[in-house]
């Protein structure tokens, strides 16, 4: 009887070892497959049940510090630590769980050689697995330290020359120092010492992608396909080929981009749909421009996690672009108050200002957050310009000409930018003089400088030359006139008649304000009376009736 109760108490041991061993490695296929939450619930109820054992522990850990960087989710560096400092208080000779404290330490910029010589001091002599993670952690660091990396990495090499997994992240330490061929040589290897290892060939068809063979990229993803339908991560690189390969043709733009659409959403399929994976995926939706699938995607984020900051921001971006201009504000003001301002970028800024010049209150806050988005990444300055462009056909003169000083701020202005701008300060003055503010005449300074870098780019530009002489008129003493506008005049003159004499049907009126000015600054400040009729007589040629050219002409003649 004592035998036979031996016996069976024998038989629930081995069945509950086989057991746990089974779940750990469902864990680990788990995660391997981009499974987060189902290896995450696998690995908390396996230290759960199997509190002593630290090899549990060592894998929580490490997924925390595998799904998200410190700069995307900070607190899960700390869930990571609480993961190995129980793994060392379960079991403090196991090695593995010292490596996640040293891979902590890097993911904080620390220094973690102290945990790694201890994880080493606790390893067995010919055991290659506590050198192969601390080459792991230096690789996969988010600054990552790949001459370190590659030491551990070799000392594991050395100590076994048949782990698949070695081959991997050597491959993923040479890649991130592009070394392509070795890389790729590393992946082989991995994938030939066992066959069941996936991960290995996906990464031979992303030097694929990286090298834009596409082509060859989605041949070697369909072939892992082929071995494994249910393997998640191929559709996802195939999602990302095909939306790369899309910017090569815009011919075949519009299907590549529907294709990789449908195995992202192929993808989401296979996983979980964890916040982490849909996180992926709205980066992926914002890639392409999906801003419809965007919203939804980032509502039903909000519902797993209402304070998420990236989730706040792809709320934001798509409320935007689907003209929900209100939702959009209060969504990035919210996310702002958030999150440290290390991890905001330019577009946050450029996106709240935009949203913000939506509505005529908050114009000048919108303008002022743009401005930032500019001192970030000036290319954001483009944008500007469509935003002047309504501005001042709203007659808005004042707010285009704020818009456009920005507008020119992008690397890759357009020259119609400065015609605006100066446009728009050349109204200004204008309307404020009509309504008797006295304005400023720094304003036509500013609208000046505007036409000056315009003809300077573009000499044959008519309406340059036109306004710089306008515009240096009124800049003039209106009582005792020192003929500052006479070179842009002439300038203009020479232009439509000389230059470019077809010009000159279509720019009558245009030459005959020039011609009137310069005969009347000839007769009246120059004294050259010849010059002043030879002005006048051009203006009756285009206009028989003209009063100024007229009165003018009487006058010159009667002093004869």
């Amino acid at each position: 009887m004592m035998k036979k109760a031996i016996k069976i108490t024998l038989s629930f041991i081995l069945i509950g070892s086989a057991v746990f061993a089974q779940s750990l490695t469902d864990a680990r296929k788990a995660i391997d497959a981009e499974q987060y939450q189902k290896g995450k619930a696998l690995l908390n109820s396996l230290t759960s049940t199997q509190p002593t054992n630290s090899e549990n522990f060592f894998y929580l850990g490490n997924l925390y510090l595998t799904t998200s960087p410190i700069y995307i989710r900070p607190d899960y560096i700390d869930s990571a630590k609480t993961a190995f400092n129980k793994g060392i208080a379960a079991n403090a000779e196991f090695p593995l769980n010292y490596v996640g404290l040293g891979a902590v330490e890097l993911a904080k910029k620390a220094n973690p050689a102290a945990n790694f010589e201890k994880a080493i001091s606790l390893t067995k002599k010919k055991d290659h697995i506590t050198d192969l993670y601390i080459g792991r952690a230096y690789v996969n660091a988010p600054v990552p330290k790949i001459a370190e990396g590659l030491v551990y990495l070799n000392k594991s090499k050395l100590l076994n020359e048949k782990d698949a997994q070695l081959f991997l992240v050597l491959g993923d330490a040479y890649r991130s120092e592009m070394k392509n061929s070795e890389a790729f040589s590393a992946y082989r290897t991995a994938f030939e010492l066992d066959k069941t290892f996936l991960r290995s060939k996906v990464e031979l068809g992303k030097i694929n992608k990286m090298s834009k063979a596409f082509p060859e990229a989605i041949e070697e993803f369909n072939s892992v396909i082929a071995l494994d339908a249910n393997y998640g991560p191929a559709y996802r690189e195939l999602a990302e080929s095909f939306y790369q390969w899309a910017w090569t043709s815009q011919k075949e733009y519009g299907g590549r981009i529907k294709q990789a659409l449908q195995y992202y959403e192929k993808y989401m399929d296979l996983t979980d749909r964890s916040l982490d994976s849909r996180l992926r995926h709205a980066d992926f939706l914002y890639l392409t421009k999906d801003f419809k699938a965007l919203e939804a995607e980032a509502n039903e984020m909000a519902k797993l996690d209402k304070v998420n900051p990236r989730v706040l921001r792809y709320l934001a971006y798509s409320a935007f672009e689907n003209g929900n201009f209100m939702a959009s504000s209060q969504a990035l003001k919210d996310f702002i108050s958030k999150v440290e301002p290390t991890r905001l970028i330019s577009q946050d800024y450029l996106y709240l200002g935009r949203a913000q010049m939506k509505d005529t209150s908050m114009f000048v806050e919108g303008l002022v957050n743009i401005n930032k988005a500019v001192e970030l990444d000036s290319t954001n300055a483009a944008v500007m310009s469509e935003i002047g462009q309504a501005l001042y056909k709203g007659k808005k003169y004042v707010e285009a000409a704020q818009a456009y000083e920005i507008a020119i701020k992008n690397p890759e202005r357009a020259l119609l930018d400065y015609y605006y701008l100066g446009m728009s300060y050349y109204f200004t003055y204008g309307g404020q003089k009509a309504a008797n503010l006295n304005p400023t005449k720094d304003l036509l300074v500013k609208a000046d400088t505007a036409f000056s870098f315009l003809v300077k780019r573009s000499p044959t530009t008519q309406a340059g030359w036109q306004y710089r002489g306008r515009i240096n008129r009124l800049m003039d003493d209106e009582n005792d006139s020192q003929g500052l506008a006479v070179p842009f005049y002439e300038a203009y003159v020479k232009l439509i008649t000389v230059d470019k004499p077809e010009l000159a049907a279509k720019s009558s009126v245009g030459l005959i304000e020039a011609c009137n000015y310069l005969g009347s600054v000839a007769a009246r400040k120059e004294g050259n009376t010849a010059k002043a009729k030879e002005y006048f007589d051009k203006v009756l040629l285009l206009d028989p009736a003209n009063a100024t050219a007229t009165q003018a002409l009487a006058a010159i003649n009667s002093i004869k």
